[in-house]
């Protein structure tokens, strides 16, 4: 059992070990505005950068509890 952990799409278990994993957390996380979201992932690769959307703030609710986190797996291209 995961508390406060939902996964959705077809879920890769490596991927959901290093998204919960507090060793892979030395990265800089920035909050933005959703829509504004591509243009700063942009800006930051044109500047030599790195940059992605790894997900989105939710407000809390009887299915998410404040400390959920939502992992969202894109089906592969």
């Amino acid at each position: 059992m995961r508390p406060n952990l939902i996964v959705e799409g077809g879920e890769d278990p490596l991927r959901t070990l290093l998204a919960a994993d507090a060793q892979t957390s030395g990265g800089l996380l920035l909050t933005v505005p959703e829509e504004r979201a591509a243009e700063l992932v942009a800006a930051l690769r044109e500047s030599g950068g790195r940059g992605w959307t790894i997900g989105r703030l939710i407000a809390p609710s009887a299915a998410t509890p404040v400390g959920t986190v939502v992992l969202e797996f894109a089906a592969e291209a």
